[in-house]
């Protein structure tokens, strides 16, 4: 049987193990609406612009018993004629944690590729670079961590399906299994939080793109981080140090407890001469820039105010791509969290 048929299973059968006992279930609602003003050297793109709905996810966490855990997280906005109810799930997993050290995870997972900009959920995210909205970050695979007894470093090593699988079969119009081998550390050295992964994927049926993604946050002060996140892709057989990479960096402040302002640049471009990379496509150059205000008005912080602004400037060679040169985005936006259980 195949993985993405077996997983599902997996998953479910401990949704339903989980209803048969009276263990703490954590059931939430969030949702984010937004208003946008995007144009493209002075043009206004009308399909972007404009009050919009943008999320609408329901989470539901909780323990099965002392040693298994669930977690389950889905946009409902996403399902439609184009998407499955498990196309709109971001994930669906069952941990089993057999010691204090040591957890294994099976079901729909976050793809580990290090990197802080690809770590917050989507309904948190305002303006990306180019690889993080190409790059499909929830796949169907089985995880092993491991965590030193001083709490300092996590480890992790993953098989899950390719990123590039979905993608491959729309542009081909062939079917195809492929899988992404994936391992990762983070850990706090005091100010310093690392944050690295090497990844191979297969971008077509048997040929490999493999990243390696070298992060690191730095908390200055309690209201002051500075994120840093550098990634290099390759083709497995050649070597492409800094040909096809991106360079985002991130610093935030928080004046008081109520208001978050962040300034943001990315950096990616692709030299590489060769069409694996399908994130970010050989002959791209692309700069964003970007700033942003959050505000919490309550104390809980489950409603939140925000506002971005962004541009970008250079050449991007997908013709489908999301951040295009010259382009321009003004967002504002409202976000609230609700506790159902």
């Amino acid at each position: 049987m195949k993985l993405r048929n077996i997983l599902p299973l997996l998953a479910f059968s401990a949704l339903s193990a989980m209803a048969q006992e009276s263990k703490p279930v954590s059931l939430d609602v969030e949702s984010r609406g937004d208003y946008q003003h995007v144009t493209v050297d002075g043009s206004k793109i009308k399909d972007e612009s404009g009050f919009k709905g943008n999320i609408v996810n329901i989470i539901i966490k909780g323990d099965i018993s002392p040693k298994f855990s669930y977690g389950f997280r889905n946009r409902l906005n996403k399902m439609n004629k184009d998407n499955t109810f498990f196309d709109a799930t971001d994930w669906l997993y069952l941990t089993y944690k057999p010691t204090k050290n040591l957890s294994f995870i099976t079901g729909k997972y976050i793809v580990l590729v290090a990197g802080w900009e690809l770590l917050p959920a989507p309904i948190d995210c305002y303006s990306l670079s180019e690889f993080c909205y190409n790059f499909p970050c929830y796949q169907w695979g089985v995880v092993g961590e491991y965590t030193t007894n001083d709490g300092k470093n996590t480890f992790n090593a993953q098989v899950c399906q390719s990123p590039y699988q979905k993608p491959y079969k729309a542009a081909t119009s062939k079917s195809a299994d492929m899988y992404a081998f994936n391992t990762m550390w983070t850990g706090r050295y005091g100010f310093i939080e690392p944050y690295c992964s090497v990844n191979l994927m297969e971008y077509a049926p048997k040929k490999y793109i493999n990243y390696i993604s070298l992060c690191s946050k730095f908390h200055f002060a309690d209201n002051v981080q500075l994120e840093l996140d550098y990634w290099n892709r390759a083709a497995s057989h050649q070597a492409f140090l800094g040909k096809d990479c991106s360079v985002i960096g991130q610093l935030s402040y928080q004046p008081t407890e109520k208001l978050n302002l962040f300034g943001k640049v990315s950096y990616e471009v692709n030299h590489s001469g060769t069409a694996a990379d399908g994130a970010v496509m050989d002959g791209t150059e692309l700069t964003r820039v970007s700033a942003g205000v959050e505000y919490y008005p309550l104390k809980e912080k489950n409603v939140r105010v925000h506002g971005n602004y962004s541009y970008a400037f250079g050449k991007n060679t997908n013709p489908n791509g999301v951040v295009q040169d010259k382009m321009s985005l003004v967002n504002v936006g409202v976000t609230w969290r609700g506790k159902v259980l």
